[in-house]
């Protein structure tokens, strides 16, 4: 995924966060929100797109392995 944009409020530069936590019944589910200003927007059709799903590759290992789980 790229990096979030920064807040266009012309004095505040923060990176915005997407936002799910009040947005349950609207389209796509998410608002970029910027946590120094407050403020919310609609993300572009482009954002939607780009953030929607995780970049395609290969799984993650796990963190941690239980030790008692033996190799195979």
């Amino acid at each position: 995924m790229p990096p979030p944009p920064t807040c266009p409020t012309p004095d505040c530069d923060a990176v915005l966060w997407k936002d799910t936590t009040h947005t349950n019944t609207d389209w796509d589910n998410w608002r970029w929100w910027c946590g120094r200003c407050g403020k919310q927007w609609y993300p572009t059709a482009e954002q939607l797109q780009d953030y929607r799903y995780a970049r395609p590759g290969r799984p993650h290992a796990p963190a941690h392995r239980d030790p008692r789980a033996g190799r195979r």
